[in-house]
């Protein structure tokens, strides 16, 4: 027995393939369809009367379509061997089995499926041109008048014209076929590729937002202790002249800081063509507030006991369930929502779920849905969306509170 390294390389890609159980489903589809088209082929020799070389020319012809996936052009040069054993024996091309037509025209559609277009059309045009070639010598040497003799011959024989266009046509068609594929391929690489960038642009746009949110929340604390290191010098008595200058330096440290949050927000600003939002940012104070405006019945379920949250929370929440609500509107318009929000040791979860149809696509190409993850990881936090357990859509998030 041949050791591995020794072998040839088309015989190593079947062996690898046979061992691969990911392609053992198209594969043992290909040597299904091989062994039909073989027996098919046995099958219509045998009402002729056949020999042995024969038969073994036709196995050859066939036998090649169960690997035709893994060694296309090795399988597609076996099918010629074997047709052309046939054609040697006495057969000519009008009485050739189907079943090896068959098997050519499907081994010579995986060969132009797997090149490019321009080569694809290029073989497709040598094939044809060698057909007109071989039908020019037939009737060349047939004695029927050359190629003038071709209309009457047509006229008198309609087997001989249909083999003819039948001919052509299993060569143009397949390489139709696998254009149309290949076309097809092409748009859902461009469609996942344009879906892709939009979701890169919903994230970036939602983390726009997110530092613009968190510009307000900390530039109210900054602003906080710039004004009380300010007036600590006239608030408080007895200073002497090194805490004034202590206080002095902390107002200007703070003023720097906002300074430069302002400069890193007009970056963010410079590509998001939204507005700014000049109201104060909602917590979750303001919950029973957004879901009296919901259309829809919403139950609203606190688990544990309620504890002061980061502001950076506290808004994150708020949006999370400002947007699950929202999708809900949208796409199960009339679903009964049920928020539920658990304060846990260090962690608030949140829970959205509606009793609509669910979800009927990817979950993961919504937009709202890429805001609320991107809201969740910033916070070093997590989240999930799907099917719910009993039909419906779940959303679930866990903010970190330390």
């Amino acid at each position: 027995m041949n050791h591995p390294s020794t072998m040839p390389s088309s015989l190593k890609q079947v062996v690898a393939a046979l061992r691969s159980p990911l392609s053992s489903p198209q594969l043992l589809g290909d040597i299904l369809v091989a062994s039909t088209l073989a027996l098919l082929a046995v099958m219509e020799l045998s009402s002729m009367g056949t020999r042995p070389v024969e038969v073994a020319a036709v196995l050859l012809a066939t036998a090649p379509h169960a690997v035709r996936r893994i060694v296309p052009w090795q399988a597609v040069t076996l099918t010629v061997i074997g047709a052309a054993g046939l054609v040697a024996s006495g057969f000519l091309v009008s009485r050739m089995p189907l079943a090896v037509l068959a098997s050519g025209v499907l081994s010579f559609y995986t060969i132009l499926r797997g090149v490019r277009r321009r080569v694809a059309w290029l073989l497709t045009g040598c094939v044809m041109a060698g057909m007109v070639l071989v039908v020019m010598l037939f009737f060349a040497r047939s004695g029927l008048g050359g190629l003038g003799g071709l209309p009457s011959l047509l006229l008198h024989n309609a087997r001989v014209g249909l083999w003819i266009v039948g001919a052509f046509a299993a060569v143009v068609g397949p390489a139709f076929l696998a254009d149309v594929r290949r076309s097809r391929g092409e748009i859902r690489e461009v469609r996942a590729d344009n879906l892709e960038n939009l979701r890169q642009q919903a994230a970036m746009a939602e983390r726009a937002r997110i530092a613009r949110e968190m510009h307000d929340l900390v530039a109210h604390s900054v602003s906080m202790i710039a004004v009380q290191a300010e007036t600590a010098p006239y608030t408080l008595d007895n200073l002497d002249d090194r805490a004034k200058q202590e206080f002095a330096e902390i107002a200007t440290s703070a003023r720097t800081t906002l300074t430069e949050m302002r400069r890193l927000l007009g970056v963010l600003r410079a590509d998001i063509t939204t507005t700014m939002e000049t109201a104060p940012q909602p917590g979750l104070a303001r919950l029973p507030e957004l879901i009296e405006q919901h259309d829809g019945e919403v139950d609203l379920d606190i688990v544990g006991e309620r504890v002061p949250v980061p502001q950076a929370v506290d808004v994150s929440a708020y949006r999370i369930v400002q947007e699950a609500l929202t999708n809900a509107r949208v796409h199960a318009p009339g679903a009964r929502v049920s928020i539920e929000l658990a304060y846990r040791p260090g962690l608030l979860a949140l829970r959205i779920a509606d009793n609509g149809p669910g979800p009927s696509g990817k979950t993961e190409s919504g937009h709202g849905l890429v805001g609320m993850r991107e809201r969740a990881l910033a916070l070093g936090g997590w989240f999930e969306a799907g099917p719910g357990p009993t039909g419906g859509f779940l959303i679930q998030a866990g903010l970190p509170l330390e």
